[in-house]
């Protein structure tokens, strides 16, 4: 024998902690879905990022095709560039010890920096020579070698940087020391007469085998579409008889 309930295909009443869980819900499905509204600000997603919905700025905001990083540089004594561990600065981390560099180079207290770096690298090499193939020991050979420390600004292009040319566009140098000596103050600019200031070039100036030169003017072999880097573009002189803009004033440009 069966008993039939009422209303039987009723479905219990929504209590209050129900409510609550489906505005959560909703809550979190709109925050996740949030992104999907640059699709329709009347711009071509695809052309900010390529990856759907990582339209954060880590992934997403336009990055420039150069970076200045102020960090401190060793030279052996035949002109060799190699780079100190941070560690003889200090500990804490690799990023740690960055930002307190960068701190102290805009306070202009880059000797302070110079001479620490100095000193430490001063009573490394007068320890007995490192052995084994670690990473520590290989790289306490290779700082074996350093005669002198810079702490410098320098100026990189990207795609110069790693296409092989890890030399610096352009670098300043705040100050200066021995191995074993006093830090001094300096200012110094040098440049890397092979990079372009204005950076790598795209488009038919690379494809003409140009480098990293600037192309010549207009009437010449070239179209303005040669004058185009990658966040600049140069104007075209009006006529074929007019001159290339100067090199100095490009690069009070740039800067």
């Amino acid at each position: 024998m069966t008993t039939d309930l009422p209303y039987p295909h009723l479905s219990p009443a929504a209590t209050e902690r129900d409510l609550w869980a489906l505005t959560a819900g909703v809550a979190l499905a709109a925050v996740l879905l949030s992104p999907v509204r640059h699709y329709f600000n009347g711009k071509d997603k695809n052309e900010q990022d390529s990856f759907p919905l990582s339209t954060y700025p880590m992934f997403s905001d336009d990055r420039k095709d150069r970076t200045r990083i102020p960090h401190v540089a060793g030279f052996t004594a035949d002109g060799r560039r190699v780079i100190p561990h941070y560690s003889h600065f200090g500990a804490g981390g690799l990023n740690q010890v960055r930002k307190q560099i960068t701190r102290m180079v805009r306070q202009g207290r880059g000797v302070e920096v110079a001479q620490r770096y100095a000193d430490a690298l001063a009573d490394q090499q007068r320890r007995p020579a490192a052995t084994g193939q670690g990473v520590g020991a290989v790289r306490r050979r290779k700082e074996a070698d350093i005669v002198r420390v810079e702490v410098v600004r320098s100026r990189y292009f990207f795609d110069t940087y790693y296409a092989g040319n890890t030399t610096p566009q352009m670098e300043t140098v705040h100050a200066r020391a021995e191995v074993g000596g006093t830090a001094v103050a300096v200012s110094e600019t040098r440049h890397d007469e092979a990079q372009d200031p204005q950076g790598p070039p795209t488009g038919p100036m690379a494809r003409s085998e140009l480098g990293n030169l600037p192309p010549r003017p207009v009437g010449t072999g070239n179209t303005p579409g040669d004058y185009l880097t990658e966040n600049t573009v140069q104007s075209a002189p009006d006529s074929a008889t007019e001159s290339a803009p100067d090199s100095a004033t490009e690069q009070e440009a740039v800067r």
